[in-house]
């Protein structure tokens, strides 16, 4: 069967299957979204790979294990966010794709807006509004420990990459950046209204907004556009790994005062809310329940690009 001369992009090849209702062999790039281990009726495994370009995606692609091959290394080499340049047949009877070669393209042999569609975030704003929350904090060792956190250049320049969440909200790159300047925003209207007729502590507030989810810069990170866990930190997740964090950052400010230590560290544990939804514990004072909402409404209200 002949291989069809010029590359398709996936959306060409979701018309072609439905016009031609036969086989045939095309040449494509695509990006890897997801690794599905499915079994043969003989028992033998084989990888479904989802993937896409920016005009649409394919579900329903198969890569076979040839003798030789192991399903782990080809699970290796097929990562989530690797883009490929493949040849791949089109089979009417079953539907599907069944890879037949492919080679890993490097950075410099593609341009991610064929694969990615991104959100234009103004990254600049974003860090500027950042630090100027942070600089606006009055009490000393509150601002002490954001200071000392985002000196450290591994931790400031993972939170400021990071996503949010791998679906469920800001999922891209700078998601959790952009999140956590929304909640601030959002904050600083709700504290203009209610400060002058309230005992909250506006800068534990600030300081929980920012912390609240610094976890995630273990848990997630970005690869060629597209949001991955790392498994390496999966099971603790990002509340328990943010005050492992915190803890140590607080342990190294002297005379640090151990209610305002319990506090924070109170509010990352706390801000999913209910223990069903993964806190380990519930929210106990005010500045706690209000962080616990603002993430509430900034997710609920921006859950895609």
């Amino acid at each position: 069967m002949q291989i069809l001369s010029d590359f398709l992009k996936a959306n060409e090849i979701i018309t072609k299957a439905t016009k031609l209702q036969k086989d045939f062999v095309f040449k494509t790039r695509l990006q890897v979204l997801d690794q599905i281990i499915g079994t043969t009726r003989q028992g033998n495994p084989y990888l479904i790979l989802p993937m896409r370009d920016s005009t649409s995606e394919l579900r329903n692609i198969k890569k076979w294990i040839n003798e030789g091959e192991q399903l782990e290394s080809l699970r290796e080499n097929f990562d989530v966010g690797s883009i490929f340049e493949l040849v791949g047949k089109y089979e009417k009877r079953f539907n599907s794709i069944t890879i037949t070669s492919a080679r890993k393209l490097s950075a410099s042999e593609f341009d991610l807006s064929d694969f990615v569609k991104l959100p234009y975030i103004d990254e600049k704003r974003l860090i500027e509004k950042f630090f100027e929350t942070i600089s606006k904090i009055k009490n000393n060792y509150l601002r002490l420990l954001l200071e000392n956190l985002f000196k450290e250049k591994e931790i400031r320049e993972k939170f400021f990459e990071c996503p949010a969440s791998i679906t469920i909200h800001h999922p891209y790159k700078r998601g959790n950046l952009e999140h956590c300047v929304a909640m601030i925003t959002i904050f600083e209207n709700f504290e203009s209204f209610y400060n002058k007729n309230s005992n909250l502590d506006i800068d534990l507030i600030y300081t929980g907004i920012i912390l609240h989810d610094i976890g995630k810069i273990y848990e997630y990170s970005i690869y060629n556009g597209i949001p991955r866990s790392e498994t390496e930190y999966a099971m603790l997740g990002h509340l328990v790994l943010g005050d492992q964090l915190i803890s140590k950052f607080i342990n190294g400010i002297e005379d640090f005062p151990k209610d305002l230590e319990n506090r924070i560290r109170h509010i990352i544990l706390s801000h999913h809310g209910r223990k069903e939804w993964g806190s380990p514990v519930e929210p106990q004072f005010p500045e706690a329940e209000i962080i616990h909402y603002l993430d509430m409404i900034d997710s609920r209200f921006k859950s895609s690009p």
